[in-house]
C-alpha cells in the first residue's frame, strides 16, 4: 500500500509540474526573446518591391528633428550599434533586391529625382533612393509587434521649375506569429517643403 501511495505521489507531482511548463510562452516577452529585427527588415523590404526604389542608403534615418521621427525611433537609433544597423539595412535591401548605396554626393546639390506618377508601382525603372528608420519592437497584448519606416524623397517637377521637395514615409507594422513577422498594416506618411 505504501509503495502504491509513493507511486501516486510521484505521478501527481509530475502532473502538476507539467502544467506550468506547458503554459509558458514559447518566447520570452522581454528583450531576451525579441524576434529578429533583421528578419523584420527583410520582410519590409519584400513588401517594398512594388515601389520605384533604386537603392537603400547605408545609414539609418536618425535625425531627431526629421518629420518622420518620433521618440521611439530616436530611442531605437540610440540602442543599435553601427554593425547591427548595417545588418538591418542590408537585410532590407536584400528583401527589396536593390543595392545598399549612398546617393552620389549631396542630393540637394545634384537635384533629387522627379517623383513618379505612382509611388506604389514600379514603372519606367527604379529611380528613388530610400532610407530607413531603426526598427522599433515591443510587446502589446502579449504579442511582439515591430515597426519600420522607409523614407523616399523626390521633386514634384523638373529641376529649376520651383517644384516642392516631397518627403514620403512608408510605415510598415508587423506582428510576430507562427515564428515569422506578419505584415498587418502599412500606410504612406508625407510632408513637403
Amino acid at each position: 500500500m505504501r509503495a502504491l501511495s509513493g507511486i501516486l505521489k510521484v505521478v501527481v507531482l509530475a502532473g502538476t509540474l507539467g502544467v506550468p511548463c506547458e503554459a509558458l510562452p514559447a518566447q520570452a516577452l522581454d528583450s531576451t526573446g525579441m524576434p529578429s529585427l533583421e528578419q523584420l527588415a527583410l520582410e519590409a523590404g519584400r513588401a517594398s518591391r512594388r515601389h520605384p526604389i533604386a537603392s537603400v542608403a547605408p545609414t539609418f534615418l536618425c535625425e531627431p528633428t526629421h518629420p518622420l521621427m518620433d521618440s521611439a525611433s530616436v530611442a531605437a537609433c540610440a540602442a543599435l550599434d553601427s554593425v547591427r544597423a548595417a545588418a538591418i539595412t542590408a537585410a532590407f535591401a536584400r528583401g527589396l533586391a536593390v543595392p545598399v548605396a549612398a546617393p552620389p554626393g549631396d542630393s540637394a546639390a545634384l537635384g533629387l529625382p522627379v517623383c513618379p506618377a505612382d509611388l506604389d508601382r514600379v514603372s519606367g525603372g527604379r529611380i528613388l533612393p530610400a532610407r530607413l528608420t531603426a526598427p522599433v519592437a515591443g510587446v502589446r497584448d502579449g504579442v511582439w509587434e515591430g515597426r519600420l519606416l522607409m523614407e523616399v524623397r523626390c521633386r514634384s517637377g523638373p529641376a529649376g521649375s520651383g517644384g516642392t521637395i516631397r518627403t514620403m514615409g512608408k510605415e510598415y507594422l508587423y506582428q510576430w506569429a507562427g515564428g515569422a513577422w506578419r505584415l498587418y498594416q502599412f500606410a504612406w506618411r508625407g510632408t513637403a517643403r
